[in-house]
């Protein structure tokens, strides 16, 4: 449950130090806050790595996130995570099990509707610079909160599509020594979605077994 809400922070963050906030930096992570507000939905791939040196920890998985408003349905390689808006699914296909909880607990970092919106307020910017990868223009921030002793990370590294002013790769470094990898592969904003995604049919897992902890 933990790892896999951990895989939130999608998107998680995603695609969401100093004395004085950096105006360029801002300026930017202002801009994608702002087209992110004007989403009414998106369908994203992108792929994770979980990397820790001092555990020898190296993991790579690849994901698909849909929401539509407050809605999301989150596909991992073993593990299905649906918000309908009531309630929060945590399947997992190893164990045929499903656990549900109240998605007013969950951590506001690690909810895909807030994506971008987490880092409007409490963070503070460094801009990096300007480059290129596979071929498309970007610019690259550096996140710090402003209460690190209220964060699991101490840094978030953002790189921006310079055009689209979408998010293009997401860095999370944690002071567990965790760093967390998260590269989109593909954004469809405002693609066309049925609200059927967005609901657990028991009747589509026979044998479930249902753990509800509301």
């Amino acid at each position: 449950m933990k790892k896999t809400l951990l895989l939130l922070a999608i998107l998680l963050p995603a695609l969401h130090a100093f004395s004085q906030d950096d105006p360029k930096g801002r300026a930017i992570v202002d801009q994608v806050i702002a087209k992110n507000k004007s989403y009414k939905s998106f369908d994203a791939d992108f792929s994770s790595r979980l990397v820790n040196n001092a555990s020898k920890l190296d993991i790579t998985q690849q994901g698909n996130l849909k929401l539509k408003d407050r809605k999301f349905r989150l596909t991992l390689l073993d593990n299905v995570v649906i918000n309908d808006g009531q309630a929060l699914y945590t399947y997992s296909k190893k164990t045929n099990e499903v656990t549900i909880t109240d998605p007013s607990e969950m951590d506001e970092t690690l909810d895909p509707a807030n994506l971008f919106n987490v880092y409007e307020k409490g963070f503070k910017s460094q801009y990096v610079g300007t480059g290129t990868e596979d071929g498309v223009a970007v610019e690259t921030i550096k996140l710090f909160p402003l209460d690190p002793a209220k964060k699991a990370f101490h840094t978030v590294i953002l790189t921006v599509d310079k055009n689209k002013m979408e998010p293009k790769k997401v860095v999370l470094k944690y002071k567990d020594g965790n760093e967390v990898t998260y590269i989109l592969k593909r954004f469809v904003p405002n693609a066309e979605m049925v609200d059927a995604l967005f609901t657990f049919d028991k009747s589509k897992y026979p044998g479930v077994e249902v753990n509800d902890m509301r």
